[in-house]
């Protein structure tokens, strides 16, 4: 009896502290601060007014007052804000722009940005060594336009539209146009450490005068639904030791050289259900890139090739869907192995009007294993320990019915 008279005394005593807000009582969490605007509107009453002339003025003094606070968002409203030099954009901080109505343009023969790259710069240029890294920052909904016809110079001076480094960061529903040499450079520090953890969704780069989307060095990061099209070279490149990065869902199309390079030591690298078109020479090219996984990706009416493998090894393409009807000089076929070893080619869709070859290896290539393809045209294999099983040759190529003819080609 006393057990439960001591049971219910504590109840009430527990039920008394909730209702009161003393000791014990549930608090709500705090609320965060509101963002530090900046606005070429009066009417918006912003902290920062912009009187589009050398708004990278009044952008860079609001993210370095939301540095100091508990905050640490800025919001840019709709408008065109002409910069000259970069906004910079350091760690634990959000630019957040109101959609494609916010344009950051650079202004016309903007000063070089060699000593410091981008337009939109996310490095502390104010520390020194490994603490100029940046960590954990967001940019999301708004244009970056390079106004690259009113930029005088020939050479890259890297007035690239987005550039970092650093780790953590996030790049979502942006836009970089019209730039004087790349759309996005995730890059690794001079120290040759890699950035890392970088995701860029949802985003699209184009008329760019080098790639669209580029990650030097970068390591642990994804792009997901990004579409490249219409820049001068790359619509997508990942090169220089870039490593466990998945390209998922996104669009490279109309680009001056390839949809998507691999290339430079790059490895591990996924690229799953994209689409790549239309490109002035290949659809999906890997150099010296190895340990990649090429699945479900469609590639269609590239000047050259569907894929390429190029000095790279241990590649597993499958579940592709590969139309090509450009496929250009005598000879080409849709994928081609050159150098490449150790490599899968299955269950892909392999089809043109115009290709010599579905699939072809020259040079060096060895040890390839190419099964259960269904192709329009035949496979040509020359390296003595590769190997071909269950694929479907639908309709052969006119005059390439002799083996010995194609081996002649692929020599």
């Amino acid at each position: 009896m006393f057990r439960r008279w001591l049971a219910l005394v504590t109840l009430a005593l527990l039920s008394s502290c909730g209702s009161s807000g003393g000791p014990g009582s549930i608090v709500a969490p705090p609320k965060s601060l509101p963002a530090t605007v900046v606005s070429r509107s009066a009417a918006d009453h912003p902290d920062f007014l912009c009187d589009g002339v050398d708004d990278d003025v009044e952008i860079n003094q609001a993210l370095r007052i939301a540095d100091t606070t508990a905050g640490r968002t800025v919001l840019l409203k709709a408008g065109t804000y002409q910069v000259t030099r970069s906004i910079v954009v350091t760690s634990n901080l959000t630019l957040r722009g109101s959609g494609a109505g916010t344009v950051i343009m650079l202004g016309n023969n903007a000063p070089s940005m060699v000593a410091t790259a981008g337009i939109v710069r996310l490095k502390d240029d104010a520390q020194r060594g490994p603490a100029r890294r940046v960590r954990n920052v967001t940019l999301e909904d708004f244009v970056v336009d390079g106004n690259r016809a009113n930029q005088t110079s020939t050479v890259d001076e890297k007035k690239y539209g987005f550039y970092a480094e650093g780790d953590s960061i996030t790049f979502r529903r942006l836009i970089a146009r019209n730039c004087a040499g790349y759309g996005f450079d995730p890059h690794s520090t001079s120290d040759a450490t890699p950035s890392t953890h970088i995701t860029i969704e949802d985003c699209e780069s184009f008329g760019n005068a080098t790639d669209g989307f580029v990650l030097d060095l970068v390591e642990s990061s994804t792009l997901r639904r990004d579409y490249a099209h219409d820049n001068d070279r790359h619509g997508i490149n990942l090169t220089s030791g870039t490593t466990g990065v998945t390209v998922s869902d996104s669009r490279s199309i109309h680009n001056g050289a390839t949809g998507i390079m691999v290339q430079n030591g790059a490895h591990d690298i996924v690229l799953q259900a994209c689409e790549f078109a239309n490109n002035a020479l290949v659809g999906i090219y890997l150099r010296e890139a190895d340990g990649c996984g090429l699945f479900g990706n469609t590639t269609r009416d590239n000047s050259r090739s569907g894929i390429v493998l190029r000095l790279a090894d241990h590649t597993t393409i499958a579940g592709n869907h590969l139309a090509e009807s450009d496929t250009g000089s005598v000879g080409r076929s849709v994928v081609l192995l050159d150098s490449a070893m150790v490599n899968v080619v299955r269950s892909n869709t392999i089809v043109s009007a115009t290709a010599r070859l579905g699939l072809l290896e020259t040079g060096t290539s060895d040890y390839n294993t190419v099964t259960d393809n269904v192709c329009s045209q035949p496979v040509v294999l020359i390296g003595p320990h590769s190997t071909q099983s269950g694929n479907v040759i639908r309709q052969a190529a006119q005059n390439y019915n002799d083996v010995r003819s194609l081996r002649r080609i692929a020599k």
